[in-house]
């Protein structure tokens, strides 16, 4: 593989220049090959070449063996910097972590490189270092850095990310921008540095009302907004700034969310929601709320999404418990067309109650269905009338962690015998010291009331 690059490539070298150096690149005591002045003798540009073909931990090594390589670079256009990718294994320091970091930097020529990665666990008495690393992104025109400081010293206080550094409006080549475990003190003197961001992902890094701001009046081009974990303010507020936004994260607990952006696409919330407020959002198609709704407060936030989002075609919901009844005024879901459901079930709950769901979704094409282990606490006990609907648009659904409790037998018959065009049924069989005993029965009993029903049934 090295002789057909080495041919391939725009170098001028001798058929038997190549063979030395395909032989001496895969010597495994690359400290021999250092030592041979004919390799040695190479220009920068073979030698950098030969690097290319070592990871970055060997590559760090070979140029600590000889003053010749000490400050040569492979052309790399990704640099990624890691415990392993420098050192191969666990439990280097933070200052011999940075030192390796900044000799491969050193090293490194343009004309540019794409992507900078650093992930280990640094705080701000690592700043002069980082700052250096920022500026070198800048010069070399990187266009994503992704910095991953979690699991730092206690004792250290966050690494305060130098937005002040950038290079201002056009100058700058920064277009994606992951922080973990930073801090990003946001300031209206330099919103111009932040400006050619197309997506920005924070991870543990507080942000205030100010700060959020700021980030939805100084980057006009996001298209991608994650937040995970930011202590976000108790009523977050997107607005009409954000015109290119696509898709919106937020990972939070205990906050209200009122999105107003023409362009959105995509919304996910993990967390607890106390208000969900959709206006003037009319390309939202794909909504994931991920949250351990507490009891009843299920029907709220179905009615909120169907009404403020009739064109929705994708909602995943995590539901605690079950689905509680959708009154009969409630608003539908017109337009969608897949369902994923996560159900977290107690003791007696009742899974029948994902009829409520169905019936409120008339375009229905796919459920995914998968149920949790059971969680501590009990239903109300009762045992509710469902209208049984014909599911005219139902083709494919999946029913994962299925076991024989919960009433999971009844809706597996009602699919089946309730959706004239479904085309799949996929049952998961999980939890249970008889499983294959279980999946036999669930067999038998399916065939057995699948009635006039084609659809191909699949039991694992």
């Amino acid at each position: 593989m090295v002789l057909a690059l080495l041919h391939e490539s725009d170098l001028l070298l001798s058929d038997d220049v190549v063979e030395t150096i395909v032989d001496k690149v895969t010597e495994k005591r690359l400290c021999l090959v250092l030592m041979e002045d004919r390799i040695s003798e190479l220009s920068d540009d073979i030698l950098s070449f030969i690097l290319s073909f070592l990871t970055m931990q060997d590559a760090v090594k070979t140029r600590l063996l000889s003053h010749r390589w000490r400050y040569l670079s492979p052309p790399l256009s990704h640099l990624q910097f890691d415990v392993f990718t420098l050192f191969g294994t666990h439990g280097e320091s933070s200052s011999t972590f940075v030192t390796a970091v900044d000799q491969v930097l050193l090293a490194c020529r343009g004309p540019k490189i794409g992507t900078l990665k650093v992930r280990f666990g640094l705080g701000d008495d690592h700043a002069f270092h980082v700052d250096r690393w920022v500026s070198f992104s800048s010069a070399m025109q990187v266009e994503k850095i992704a910095f991953d400081f979690s699991c730092s010293p206690e004792s250290c206080g966050s690494y305060n990310f130098p937005c002040h550094i950038l290079p201002a409006d056009k100058a700058s080549h920064l277009k994606h921008l992951c922080l973990v475990s930073c801090t990003l003190r946001l300031s209206p003197k330099f919103t111009s540095q932040l400006n050619p961001l197309r997506t920005l992902d924070l991870d543990g890094v507080p942000l205030d009302q100010s700060g959020l701001d700021i980030i939805t009046s100084a980057c006009p081009k996001l298209t991608l907004l994650r937040m995970i974990g930011c202590g976000l303010p108790k009523i977050v507020c997107i607005h009409g700034q954000l015109l290119c936004l696509k898709t919106l994260i937020i990972h939070d607990s205990l906050i209200s969310v009122e999105l107003k952006s023409i362009n959105l696409e995509i919304f996910e919330f993990f967390g607890h929601p106390r208000k969900l407020t959709f206006v003037d959002v009319p390309h939202l198609k794909k909504a994931l709320v991920r949250s351990l709704f507490i009891y009843r407060r299920t029907s709220p936030i179905c009615n909120a999404l169907a009404k403020d989002l009739p064109q929705l075609q994708f909602l995943s919901l995590i539901v605690k418990d079950e689905v509680l009844p959708l009154p009969a005024t409630s608003p539908k879901f017109i337009s969608l067309k897949q369902l994923d459901l996560l159900i977290w079930p107690f003791i007696d709950s009742d899974l029948l109650t994902v009829i409520y769901l169905l019936n409120a979704s008339p375009l229905l094409e796919i459920l995914q269905l998968k149920i949790g282990r059971q969680g501590e606490g009990r239903s109300n006990g009762e045992r509710r009338e469902y209208s049984r609907h014909t599911h005219s648009h139902l083709k494919e659904v999946k029913m994962e962690g299925f076991r024989d409790k919960w009433n999971a037998m009844e809706l597996a018959i009602y699919l089946l015998k309730n959706t004239i065009a479904l085309e799949r049924m996929v049952v998961v069989v999980s939890g249970s010291t008889l499983q294959m005993d279980l999946r036999q029965r669930v067999t038998n009993l399916l065939q057995k009331e699948r009635g006039n029903s084609t659809a191909e049934l699949i039991i694992l």
